[in-house]
């Protein structure tokens, strides 16, 4: 942005606001802001080291689930379906713990954890599905079946999902039941439900689970190519979260892209409703990531070797940077700072000037009953930002925990918090928004000054 590369040395008036007459105590120069600058372009880790994190996933795989359509006039599919299947390896997940033979795992934590992970993926499934039903164009689109259906091949339930099945072990009856209570309460608002064996007191339809997620497909991917030479519990850990990861990471992809489109089609409050459910993803992935803090010390590190995963000092990317789509998201979450000239309907100035700042300091101030709509889109986009950073800044707190300072550094011993890591640049760079930040700044040090609003027509 170059909208900031201007001397803020006026002691009495901003751009298109000017301030009262009235004398104050207190000092009215503006405060300095500097131009702020991203350098730091994130990059994906070596092409083989990618290769390999997606050979060990069997994402080749789980991508022609994702990206299959059975239903061409749906246009939430996209986005649904990793969403549920991540849902779905979460039960599957669950299954695999409370059959875990070791005796000194943590079963109880470990309950709590993937019972909040599961409910935090529920709550955006119903997100998605709440606001397919309030938008016109999509309203009644999603494929459904009656409990009285008379085609005796749809069923109104899932019959392949863990779910049901889970509910009815002894070992996961209570975590199962808890997770089905809450699937009752997040979809309340909808027309329908999914069908996983929730009370469903109120008699909707149920999402026709099993066609669209296909639960017997996606178990058929548990396994990992290491499986025959690899004796460690740790490993099915792994696979499952990172599957889980990934299967979010992709659902984000096709929201951002879908965001795009409600920018070009003027769509605001539309385009602020996915980024609100971007911002909950990222918070997702930050809390499935915590579940490496519960895994034996000793057996991850095991693992780690047996899998031959290390970094080393060639190599500056983080480990998450093997998820060429994790580095796709982030860059188009940061890329969303080239839109706000758009939403604001104003154009760059080309000689440097505060243009997009005037603009949105015209917004949040004057304009904002008329336009509400941008101003929530813009809020969002900034919570997008914030959720962003505070993955990267957890996962290499996570990193560091699980695997030692020294590894999470990429082999760089001493290096300090300040350091070249592509970690620590994700989370310490500028913010993507210098004009937002900018207009906010203003608007803040005219209140703090008691000061009275003039805005210029």
């Amino acid at each position: 942005m170059v909208d900031l590369h201007r001397k803020l040395n006026m002691p009495s008036k901003s751009p298109k606001l000017s301030i009262s007459d009235k004398s104050s105590p207190r000092n009215n120069s503006l405060p300095l802001l500097q131009p702020p600058s991203i350098t730091n372009d994130i990059s994906a880790a070596a092409a083989p080291l990618c290769a390999a994190y997606e050979y060990y996933l069997r994402l080749p795989d789980l991508r022609k689930l994702w990206e299959s359509r059975e239903f061409p006039n749906w246009s939430n599919e996209p986005i649904l379906k990793p969403a549920l299947q991540a849902l779905e390896i979460t039960f599957r997940f669950i299954s695999t713990v409370l059959s875990d033979p070791r005796p000194y795992t943590n079963r109880s934590e470990w309950n709590r954890r993937l019972e909040s992970i599961a409910t935090k993926q529920i709550e955006i499934i119903a997100m998605l599905c709440e606001d397919e039903e309030q938008n016109p164009e999509t309203r009644g689109t999603v494929p459904t079946a009656y409990l009285s259906s008379g085609d005796s091949k749809i069923r109104s339930y899932s019959e392949t999902s863990l779910l049901p099945r889970l509910a009815t072990w002894y070992k996961s009856k209570d975590v199962a039941q808890r997770i089905l209570l809450s699937l009752e309460c997040q979809m309340l608002r909808c027309s329908y439900t999914l069908g996983l064996g929730e009370p469903n007191l109120a008699g909707k339809p149920s999402l026709r689970y099993d066609t669209v997620c296909k639960p017997n497909e996606v178990h058929a991917l548990k396994t990992t190519p290491y499986d025959d030479r690899i004796d460690n519990y740790e490993n099915h850990a792994v696979h499952a979260t990172h599957q889980i990861v990934e299967s979010w990471i992709h659902a984000s992809r096709k929201l951002l892209e879908r965001i795009s489109d409600s920018i070009e089609g003027r769509r605001l409050e539309r385009a602020a409703e996915d980024c609100y459910t971007v911002e909950r993803i990222w918070k997702l992935l930050a809390e499935v990531e915590d579940i490496h803090l519960m895994m034996d010390p000793a057996d991850f590190l095991k693992l780690k070797n047996q899998l031959s995963v290390k970094s080393s000092s060639y190599e500056t990317a983080a480990f998450c940077m093997r998820s060429k789509e994790l580095v796709k998201v982030t860059k188009m979450c940061r890329d969303l700072r080239h839109r706000v000239p758009e939403v604001l309907e104003v154009e760059v100035d080309p000689k440097g000037g505060p243009r997009i700042q005037e603009a949105a300091m015209k917004l949040y101030v004057a304009e904002k009953m008329s336009g509400f709509d941008k101003v929530h889109l813009l809020q969002a986009m900034q919570a997008i930002e914030v959720s962003m950073k505070r993955f990267f800044y957890g996962y290499k707190q996570v990193l560091t925990v699980v695997m030692g300072s020294s590894e999470a550094n990429g082999n760089r011993v001493g290096l300090s918090c300040d350091g070249g890591d592509s970690l620590t640049h994700m989370f310490l760079e500028p913010t993507y928004f210098p004009s937002l930040d900018a207009a906010k700044t203003f608007l803040g040090y005219f209140w703090d000054n008691d000061n009275k609003w003039v805005c210029d027509n």
